[in-house]
């Protein structure tokens, strides 16, 4: 049976359908990578990392608020080193495996110290936008969305932690991220009018951390996984509530569509905005009907294990496309055997690496507690 929303399995806390969510992310993002997805024109493969960002900031303000209410504060070195231990050894052995085959020439590199220490150090959006993705290790401009995230992980928790000691509500402090979150579109639009490049408006930092944003935003305002109740005046709420999946259907349609649309202009402004708002209904609708047709195929084992494997999948994806790419031509069947190759890759990376560094996180807390 489905966990319910919010609750304590195993001693983890757990929250229905979000590996689900990582699944659909990133088989999204496969095959825009992919050569059929590419074959296509127009696969809207971005729209997966919009996914991600929500979902991050989602969860990782969860995970504070929750801390928080349990303890009165937040441990910052807690925070760091499971972001760390999470992140870093699954990562830095995607850059090393792609300085290897590069280095074998087993895919075109032209790999450089600096486009090495980008990825090592997390700034792989900002070097881009400013040097172009030459020196970057082979099949690791993926790594721009780490950059992203990380320079997130080092902003907001900070923040949090200082708004919730200064006896700022949680509506305060939400409404107060959903207000940051509508100023980096217009600042979007604004450096577009003025002539900013397709990178400097699609993987930098200050124009695409809304989509983070807006995750924490929900998590502090209307988050079913800490027993909140929908937005809006109680009647308005108790009808959202009881009409949810009728909500999240629409949401989901606009969502679609908005990926569809292909006026760049309109990707490049309001479009992540405009998904990010349809977000919060499906993300209502998945969490809290776990035992509903779509819960229960996010919470199937399979594409469970799909999202567990995500982080892995994402990191090493791109460097399997294109050593299958050179072997076989033919898209579908390419892409079929590279999904298979990643799945395997991503299988191994979290059996050898990621479990491990998750037990070191686990004794390395219990010490910090001591």
């Amino acid at each position: 049976m489905p966990a319910t929303p919010g609750s304590q399995t195993h001693g983890v806390f757990t929250i229905p359908s979000l590996d689900g969510l990582r699944a659909i992310a990133v088989l999204t993002v496969f095959v825009g990578h992919g050569a059929v997805g590419i074959s296509t024109g127009f696969w809207p493969g971005h729209v997966g990392v919009t996914i991600f960002f929500f979902l991050s900031g989602f969860l990782i303000t969860t995970l504070l608020r929750r801390e928080y209410g349990k303890t009165g504060t937040l441990s910052l070195s807690k925070f760091y080193l499971r972001r760390a231990l999470r992140i870093l050894p699954p990562a830095y052995l995607a850059i090393a495996a792609a300085v290897v085959f590069g280095a074998l020439g087993l895919v075109a590199a032209d790999t450089t110290g600096w486009g090495v220490l980008a990825e090592v150090l997390n700034y792989t959006n900002y070097y881009i936008v400013i040097a172009g993705r030459e020196g970057l290790p082979p099949d690791t401009t993926q790594f721009w969305s780490l950059a992203v995230e990380e320079h997130y992980y080092l902003i907001v928790p900070i923040v949090l932690l200082v708004l919730f000691k200064s006896r700022a509500t949680l509506k305060t402090i939400g409404w107060t991220m959903i207000g940051i979150a509508l100023v980096v579109p217009v600042w979007r639009i604004v450096l577009g009018l003025t002539g900013a490049s397709f990178d400097r408006l699609y993987i930098s930092t200050d124009t695409r951390i809304d989509s983070l944003i807006f995750g924490t935003a929900m998590a502090l305002l209307f988050n079913p996984a800490m027993g909140d109740r929908f937005i809006g005046p109680t009647r308005i709420s108790l009808w959202l509530t009881r009409h949810i999946g009728l909500v999240a259907a629409i949401a989901t349609v606009v969502f679609v569509a908005s990926a569809l649309v292909p006026s760049q202009a309109f990707r490049l402004s309001i479009a992540d905005t405009i998904q990010c708002v349809c977000l919060i209904p499906i993300f209502w609708f998945v969490i809290t009907r776990p035992s509903s047709l779509v819960g229960r195929v996010l919470n199937s084992r399979v594409v469970v294990q799909l999202g567990i494997l995500s982080f892995s999948i994402y990191l090493f994806h791109r460097l399997v496309l294109n050593l299958v790419e050179n072997v076989i031509t033919q898209p579908l069947v390419g892409d079929l055997v590279a999904l298979i190759g990643t799945l395997v890759v991503a299988q191994i990376v979290y059996v050898v690496i990621e479990k491990p560094a998750g037990r070191l996180r686990k004794r390395l807390e219990v010490r910090i507690n001591r």
